[in-house]
């Protein structure tokens, strides 16, 4: 699959970010290798093996007890911010 200058500036446009003009072409190549890499891996052939949900040895990982450690200050947390309703973060609509 090959990556096209539009295709990164139609992404950027629906992810709001903007790259000056002269980084888009080294941009597009980075973005090429990664979706090369991912055809890569998407054709090995793993019938047969389990999916993994950690790389980890779940049975030699300590979990920590959730237990609340500091109390609940939120009252204080959203005094500095720009807007709060009903104890939520109030922020800007970007879909439409």
């Amino acid at each position: 699959m090959t990556i096209e200058l539009k295709q990164i500036q139609k992404l950027a446009s629906l992810s709001r970010l903007e790259f000056p003009a002269e980084k888009l072409p080294a941009f597009a190549a980075e973005f090429q290798s990664i979706v090369g890499f991912v055809d890569k891996i998407q054709q090995l052939k793993t019938e047969g093996v389990p999916p993994l949900t950690s790389v980890a040895n779940l049975e030699s990982t300590p979990e920590r007890p959730d237990v609340v450690t500091a109390p609940n200050n939120r009252e204080a947390l959203q005094k500095s911010a720009v807007a709060a309703e009903m104890g939520f973060y109030s922020v800007p609509r970007i879909v439409e």
